[in-house]
């Protein structure tokens, strides 16, 4: 079965997503990596003390009336996350008063595009990422426009929109990643097949694949 979203479609749902209940753990961990268990466990004491930080999923729909979700591409740089696909988004500072706050913030810095509360529609599942010690709240929001992209060029390399039909019809496919330095004793081989979807051209997985399961098993179960 092919499942089919245009915008009119997707603001009929938007009353049932915020009431749905969802086993978002669940659904995150159909797309969670092999050695996560592993990396959670070494760094457990340290969760303790995590960083904090926020994300938005954002949909807006194209001149085709078609729903779009926005990615990002990240910059190449000396971190865990350099060059791989998320959301924007970024870590809390002292002037945000809430975590949605955070990720608005976050997303007019990176993409150029505002975020205000009435675009809210969940919080979703919050995402322990062991590599940067960051627990990040997620939210799914939508803005009814089509917006006009102006990106931070020190920190997004390429803003990537995906075609919301595309999630919901996705397959989980299976990528080889090299095994993190810090879980490298515990395993036979430097590289392990973890879960993944293939958006936009390119193959994202980890704690942003996790999240856009929930995304996809949310909608689907309203549908």
């Amino acid at each position: 079965m092919l499942f089919k979203m245009n915008y009119t479609e997707f603001k009929q749902i938007i009353p049932k997503l915020k009431l749905t209940n969802l086993n978002s753990k669940v659904s995150q961990l159909k797309l969670a990596p092999s050695f996560r268990k592993d990396f959670i466990k070494l760094y457990q004491k340290t969760k303790i003390n995590s960083k904090k930080a926020a994300v938005i999923a954002l949909l807006y729909p194209d001149e085709n009336n078609s729903m779009r979700l926005i990615l990002i591409l990240r910059n190449t740089y000396n971190g865990v996350h350099s060059n791989q696909v998320g959301f924007p988004g970024g870590r809390v500072e002292v002037s945000d008063n809430t975590m949605f706050d955070t990720a608005s913030r976050e997303t007019f810095e990176e993409i150029g595009i505002r975020v205000d509360k009435t675009s809210l529609i969940r919080e979703l599942e919050r995402l322990f990422i062991p590599p940067s010690n960051f627990d990040v709240n997620p939210f799914l929001a939508y803005i009814d426009y089509q917006p006009l992209f102006i990106k931070d060029d020190i920190e997004v390399k390429e803003v990537i929109t995906i075609d919301l039909e595309s999630l919901l019809n996705s397959e989980i496919n299976q990528i080889s990643i090299l095994v993190p330095d810090k879980l490298i004793d515990l395993y036979d081989n430097e590289s392990r097949l973890v879960p993944s979807f293939k958006l936009g051209g390119y193959n994202v997985w980890g704690a942003t694949a996790m999240m856009l399961s929930e995304i996809k098993d949310l909608i689907k179960n309203v549908i």
